[in-house]
C-alpha cells in the first residue's frame, strides 16, 4: 500500500521511508506541500504522514488541498509535529486522523500505520 510522507528534513525522510520499507510498504517522499500536491494528484495514497510545519505550507492548510484530489477524500491522514504535544489537539481539530510527536516512535509508527491503513482499505471498500 502506498504512503505518502511530507517533511523538509531530509534526515527524518530517510529514517521514515527506510522504516516503511523495510515494513513492506510503498513511500512516496515529498519535501513540502508543493510537492506533496503534485505527487498526491499523480498517485493517490492510502495514508498521508504530514509535517506540520513545511517550509511553504501550515500542515493544517495542507490537508484539505490533499483531501480535495481525486481518490483522497477519505484519505486518513497522521500529523508529525518536532513541537510535541502542544499540537496533538490543533491537529485533531484541524481533520487530522493521528498525531506522532518527534523525535519518532518507530514501534509507534508501525502500530498507526497499521491501524489507518486498515481503515483505509474499509473506506476503499478493499
Amino acid at each position: 500500500m502506498q504512503l505518502l510522507l511530507v517533511d523538509d528534513n531530509q534526515l527524518m525522510q530517510q529514517v521514515i521511508k527506510h522504516f516503511l520499507v523495510s515494513e513492506g510498504y510503498e513511500v512516496l517522499v515529498a519535501g513540502d506541500g508543493a510537492e506533496a500536491l503534485a505527487l498526491a494528484q499523480a498517485n493517490p495514497c492510502r495514508l498521508l504522514l504530514v509535517d506540520m510545519r513545511l517550509p511553504d505550507y501550515d500542515g493544517r492548510d495542507l490537508l484539505p488541498q490533499l483531501r480535495r484530489l481525486p481518490g483522497m477524500r477519505n484519505c486518513p491522514a497522521v500529523a508529525i509535529s518536532g513541537l510535541g504535544e502542544d499540537e496533538r489537539e490543533m491537529s485533531a481539530r484541524a481533520g487530522f486522523d493521528g498525531f506522532l510527536a518527534k523525535p519518532i516512535d518507530l514501534d509507534e509508527l508501525a502500530a498507526m500505520v497499521r491501524r489507518h491503513l486498515g481503515d483505509a482499505a474499509r473506506a476503499c471498500g478493499v
